[in-house]
């Protein structure tokens, strides 16, 4: 029994399925070119099964007594791998991706790790298999781990995509491996090796549409609620920005004018000359699919004026056969431009909604979404003008999405919908994790250190002092409504999903905890006790019979975001928090609601001065908590209750 045939029963018994015949093809491929190869790239279609290959070379490798690092281009997948196929494949297997190095240093057969943790580590290995090595092309990351283990082989998987977008090979590489050696299947050749491969209708990809200084800068003023005006036409301009770019904005704008009453933050964006940022992605995908091999392209947008924008950048790159499709054309009008393009008269069409529904150019190759509707009706129309039966040609459907806003967020259900009809979709699944809105928010916190105050972030122009002047302290005894903000509904979702933590600053918590004792001693004192110490809003606070540190407005004042890395540094901090006084003393109980996913506590606390004993109770709330960190809060509770013990009794020394 070959070595093949072994292997395949032996993932048939361990993930309960066996290689197809194109696969077990493939892999004989591979194995007669790395005879001839220290350097292979693999390209193949997503969904057609690259990790099982990976599974064969690596056992046909450490079978042959070679140490074999797997490289993959994230954490997330590289956890999800090694769970899912490689230790049920392998029993000297080990993963590293936290930076440790102890699976290398135990000298595991097969390691799976990512870029960083490896070129850390530096370990002795013969081979490598890069996982999607796409990412790895022009990424000093994988240069430095590859150049300084110096491996024997190196043998790396792609998605078959664009060929200008294929392959960047750093000469590093080049030096260290030999030019490498290309394997390429495309779907056509799959399935003339195996007559079972079904051909998928489509394949899709993602461009990101980066959103530049001056947009981000607009975009950041709607997060935050800094510009005043009607919430709906402000909420309408937050989507119009990321979803259809500058000029439908600027547009939008002076329609909303009489409902929004600042301007500013608007200025430079609508006085620039510059494209905006959908259009600088359709320049960069049609530099990528070569408008000769696509044509006729089709190109969709939810407004005329961004529309008009593509027809810009389409003339600037020297596409002179381009209709634009709109609401302004009479149907004639537009049923011609469709039959010019069958007839090969026309490269490219720029289309509005009205496009979505009567176009039937079975000859299309590439559709390119620039925003996504948020309309199922409206994606699934689109998607038609580009999967409508014809030949065995292989079409592409290419989305546009904006990193950090609701796009990528959005994309789940238009994911459904694209699988559902046979689209390949694994290339954007791929490329979506760590996209969406809550990644602003992680982002801006590791650019601070990853320890962040959220007064910092939300840009608060004001103290805690002036807000309670404001609004005085019977807040003390409200619970929670949300801060109406969709930058705060961001950052509810990245501590709800785990991506951030928060604690509560103890010295600024502690002080509030330190008025309400005193403010319960101005309620007792009397002549010479009180003088210098109570005045009337203390008086006032002292009547109070509940004090809840409840209310999300004033906890804001409080909270500081931090990353997961940061977890045990910050804990240890306010462990160390201790003020010693036998005067003082503090009991805490804990109500934990996993449903609302919420912590509850109640601090009973009793400081005695001047013959004067203060009892008060104080609650104390963190929301979008998982249970499992209630000790960690309760530190950070018990760090709260030492600051205002020591500052209570701080005003009767100073």
């Amino acid at each position: 029994m070959s070595f093949l045939e072994t292997f395949s029963e032996e993932i048939k018994e361990r993930l309960g399925f066996s290689p197809y015949p194109y696969q077990k093809t493939v892999i004989n491929d591979i194995l007669r070119a790395l005879g001839q190869s220290k350097f292979l790239v693999v390209s193949m279609p997503t969904g057609s099964g690259k990790t099982l290959i990976e599974l064969f070379v690596a056992s046909q490798l450490a079978s042959e007594g070679m140490r074999v690092l797997v490289l993959e281009p994230t954490r997330l997948l590289c956890d999800q791998m090694y769970h899912n196929f490689w230790s049920k494949v392998f029993d000297d297997v080990g993963e590293e991706y936290e930076g440790n190095c102890e699976s290398f240093e135990r000298g595991k057969r097969v390691i799976v790790s990512t870029p960083i943790t490896s070129a850390k580590c530096t370990p002795k290995v013969d081979a490598v298999i890069i996982d999607e090595v796409h990412h790895a092309f022009g990424d000093p990351r994988y240069i430095s781990a590859i150049v300084s283990m110096s491996p024997k082989l190196v043998i790396g998987f792609t998605a078959l995509l664009p060929s200008n977008k294929r392959y960047r090979v750093d000469s590093k590489l080049i030096q260290t491996l030999g030019a490498p050696s290309f394997l390429t299947y495309d779907f056509r050749k799959l399935s003339e090796i195996d007559p079972t491969f079904v051909l998928p209708k489509a394949i899709a990809d993602v461009f990101d549409a980066d959103m530049n200084g001056v947009e981000n800068v607009a975009y950041e003023a709607l997060l935050k609620n800094k510009v005043r005006g009607d919430y709906q036409a402000l909420g309408f301009l937050r989507y119009t920005l990321y979803s259809n770019g500058k000029e439908a904005f600027c547009e939008s704008l002076e329609n909303l004018k009489d409902r929004v009453s600042d301007n500013l933050p608007f200025s430079n964006l609508c006085s620039s000359t510059d494209l905006g940022h959908k259009a600088r992605s359709l320049k960069d995908i049609l530099n990528s699919y070569d408008i000769e091999e696509h044509k006729p392209i089709l190109i969709f947008t939810s407004r005329r004026s961004t529309a008009h924008e593509f027809e810009i950048v389409l003339h600037n790159l020297g596409v002179k056969r381009v209709k634009t499709l709109t609401g302004e054309l009479k149907k004639e009008e537009r049923l011609k431009i469709v039959d010019e393009a069958k007839r090969g008269l026309v490269d490219v069409i720029i289309s509005t909604h009205v496009g979505e529904e009567g176009i039937d150019i079975p000859e299309a190759k590439l559709l390119i979404m620039t925003d996504v509707p948020k309309s199922p009706l409206r994606f699934y129309q689109r998607l038609g003008r580009l999967i409508r039966k014809t030949n065995e040609t292989v079409k592409y459907l290419v989305v546009t999405l904006t990193p950090k806003t609701p796009e990528y967020d959005d994309l789940d259900e238009a994911l459904f919908s694209l699988s559902r009809e046979g689209v390949d979709v694994s290339y954007i699944i791929e490329s979506k994790t760590g996209k969406g809105t809550t990644s602003r928010i992680v982002d801006q916190v590791k650019d601070g250190g990853g320890e962040v105050p959220l007064t910092k972030l939300l840009e608060l122009n004001y103290e805690l002092k002036d807000y309670i002047l404001l609004k005085g302290f019977n807040l003390l005894n409200l619970t929670s409504p949300e801060d109406g903000s969709p930058y705060a509904d961001f950052i509810d979702r990245s501590l709800s999903e785990g991506e951030l933590f928060y604690y509560y600053r103890p010295d600024s918590a502690g002080e509030v905890i330190a008025k309400i004792m005193l403010s319960k001693y101005c309620q007792l004192c009397y002549g010479d006790q009180c003088r210098g110490l109570c005045n009337e809003e203390l008086i006032k606070l002292g009547r109070q019979k509940q004090y809840k540190l409840m209310k999300k407005e004033l906890l804001r004042f409080f909270m500081v975001l931090f990353t997961k890395e940061k977890i045990t540094e910050v804990e240890n901090n306010l462990v160390s928090k201790k003020y010693n006084n036998p005067n003082f003393r503090y009991m805490i109980q804990t109500n934990v609601n996993e449903r609302n996913k919420s912590v509850n506590f109640r601090v009973e606390l009793d400081a005695s001065i001047n013959g004067i004993t203060v009892y008060p109770m104080v609650s104390i709330a963190f929301y979008n908590v998982d249970k499992s960190m209630t000790d960690f809060l309760k530190n950070n509770v018990r760090a709260i209750c030492e600051e205002a013990g020591k500052k209570f009794f701080s005003y009767f020394t100073s």
